[in-house]
């Protein structure tokens, strides 16, 4: 776990939401304050002004719980000036695949996705278009209304300056330096990392902020990269570690249980595959 972070010193932008990484996790500040000494920019989103906040080359306030929109907006300006590390989006991410044509976004659907029915989704739509042999079809060109770029930016497109500002508080002019500056860690050769804690996890839409920061790492090509990712600070490596490292004993690689002696074959127990929230 410490060369995860070690490789932050070759960010070129690190981008910190839902964290006070300064007061709350100095070792790991240790290594962003390395990355800043080399040239690195330090942006702080958070609804306070903390110690965090002032290293940052840049702060930017928000309301509380209004991350996805924040987050979306950058997505918005990423798309619309066609800042994507392109051949990254095409060839290593599912941007090129063809979505069934069924399937509905919320502004096409009355504001929720398609096959909504009785307070359950029926998820029969939300599939991948498919040739005879099973394999997923696919538009590397992106431009086919079906794929999941087209979509993604259709979806995207409500995000304006006006309307992210308004549910953020952000002033527009904020909005657009933090979102010109973290851009600019999408072109080969440059790396952008954000860092996120409790922050971010402990909301009802947890999971959903750091998906939407997924997307933005992938659009910029800010994965797999040193000086990239998507990182979550916690108290002690252990945390994050023992489970992605199978060091625990219930759990193998893959996030599988461990195999019970009243389970004479893997046949008996076809469900081995934890149920993660």
């Amino acid at each position: 776990m410490t060369n995860h972070w070690i490789d932050i010193r070759n960010s070129d932008c690190i981008l910190i939401m839902g964290s006070n990484a300064a007061s709350n996790h100095p070792i790991s500040f240790k290594y962003v304050t390395e990355a800043m000494g080399r040239g690195a920019k330090l942006i702080s989103v958070d609804p306070r002004f903390t110690q965090t906040s002032s290293k940052a080359d840049i702060y930017a306030s928000l309301r509380s719980g209004s991350d996805i929109a924040f987050l979306g907006g950058m997505i918005k300006y990423i798309l619309d000036n066609n800042l994507i590390q392109e051949k990254y989006v095409r060839y290593y991410t599912n941007a090129s695949f063809l979505v069934n044509p069924e399937f509905k976004l919320p502004g096409d659907n009355k504001g929720v996705f398609s096959g909504l029915m009785d307070a359950k989704y029926d998820k029969s739509s939300w599939s991948f278009q498919k040739d005879a042999s099973g394999v997923i079809k696919k538009d590397k060109s992106l431009k086919d209304p079906n794929c999941v770029y087209q979509l993604l930016k259709k979806h995207y497109s409500r995000y304006n300056l006006d309307i992210v500002s308004r549910i953020t508080g952000t002033p527009k002019e904020k909005l657009l330096e933090v979102y010109k500056e973290y851009s600019k860690s999408g072109k080969v050769g440059k790396a952008g990392t954000i860092m996120y804690a409790m922050g971010w996890t402990q909301h009802t839409v947890g999971v959903q902020n750091i998906r939407t920061m997924s997307i933005i790492q992938l659009l910029l090509g800010n994965m797999g990269v040193a000086g990239g990712g998507v990182n979550a600070l916690r108290g002690e490596s252990n945390v994050q570690g023992s489970t992605d490292h199978c060091l625990l004993f219930h759990i193998l690689p893959g996030y599988l249980k461990t195999p019970k002696a009243s389970q004479p074959t893997l046949s008996e127990e076809p469900q081995l595959v934890e149920e993660l929230p």
